[in-house]
């Protein structure tokens, strides 16, 4: 982030911003010299690598759109007491915890993350290149856009009066338009069939930058509104958390950063969506610690939290050893990282099609 300080001493602005926080990775740190720390890194297919944190979580300009410097100014604000938060809850006993700005700090790492764009990226590319398909397909698009008509003249009628409008003709001629131009869609449709594979493959470069546009812009609209979204930190206001010591097992900390334990056929998600029975939340703090946030003061964990946390990891996780227990773990990164699955996603694509 801009300008944030750490244990290592205070980080200059740059095009470098960080999705995962370095008070987060500092507690997965391999080593440490005067002024670094440094962490493993596990990506699937890939050999692990053991860089910077600078440079570890980061991308060029994540926060931020040509001059709009907003949101990296406002994470960076609040990093200091979320940091602060943090090497507290590591260092202090473990014990029940009440500080008002745990869940702040829940709804701010849910919100921020690359995997959460990158997961809305995913869905909206799956969708648009669906419907380019379904446009090269003449029968299909143009039964889909004939049914569109019928199911919803107005589509025709506001197109008609917006035209109307801009060259300032009479409205009192739009009905008589209207039906004049309703023998005209099929021979429209007739001539339009031909052209719609070119039209599709011409349009799907463009609509890759455009929803690349769009997801990041979406994100950072979200975060401007609020980097601890309220409705997200009412609801984990009501929850009791406590930090536990892990004996049996090296924690490891997903790119996804929190885990979200829920009462439903997929365990285990990156993001708690409004309808969901939540079960628990964990944030690794350190390989051996935990903060668990549960609906009562109920702080079991289960066991075997590794291999959930690489499983809904987007693309990699990081951690403090490179061993061979992370490196076959890494091979598994991924395989329930999407926000929405592709079978929901075929859903609606189908549902859209329908009408």
């Amino acid at each position: 982030m801009r300008c944030t300080v750490s244990t290592f001493g205070l980080q200059m602005s740059g095009k470098r911003q960080h999705f995962i926080p370095q008070f987060l990775q500092t507690g997965f740190a391999s080593h440490r010299t005067a002024d670094a720390a440094y962490t493993w890194v596990f990506r699937k297919g890939a050999s692990p690598f053991n860089p910077n944190i600078k440079k570890s979580g980061a991308e060029g300009y994540f926060y931020t759109t040509e001059a709009d410097t907003e949101v990296d100014e406002l994470i960076t604000k609040a990093e200091g007491a979320f940091g602060s938060l943090e090497d507290s809850l590591r260092t202090i006993q473990p014990a029940k915890v009440s500080d008002p700005l745990i869940p702040e700090l829940i709804a701010h790492l849910e919100a921020r993350t690359r995997h959460l764009r990158q997961g809305f990226l995913r869905a909206g590319n799956h969708l648009v290149q669906k419907m380019l398909d379904s446009l090269s397909d003449k029968e299909s698009f143009l039964s889909f856009v004939e049914k569109k008509f019928e199911k919803d003249p107005s589509i025709l009628r506001e197109s008609f009066a917006k035209e109307h409008a801009s060259r300032g003709l009479p409205q009192e001629f739009l009905g008589a338009m209207l039906e004049l131009s309703k023998p005209l869609l099929p021979v429209m449709m007739d001539r339009l069939r031909p052209q719609l594979p070119s039209m599709a493959e011409a349009l799907r470069p463009a609509m890759v930058t455009t929803v690349k546009d769009a997801v990041k812009s979406g994100h950072l609209d979200a975060l401007r509104k609020g980097i601890a979204p309220i409705a997200k930190t009412d609801r984990y206001r009501d929850l009791a958390y406590a930090v536990i010591d892990v004996s049996d097992e090296d924690l490891i900390l997903g790119d996804s950063i929190l885990l979200f334990h829920v009462d439903s056929p997929r365990i285990y998600k990156t993001f708690l969506e409004k309808g969901d029975s939540l079960k628990g939340i964990y944030l690794p703090l350190s390989p051996r610690r935990l903060l668990v946030g549960t609906p009562s003061e109920t702080w079991s964990r289960p066991s075997g939290l590794r291999d959930p946390i690489a499983h809904c990891s987007l693309e990699y996780f990081i951690a403090h050893d490179d061993t061979p227990a992370n490196r076959l773990l890494a091979e598994h990164v991924g395989e329930s990282a999407a926000l929405i699955t592709t079978a929901e996603l075929e859903e609606i694509i189908a549902s859209i099609l329908d009408g």
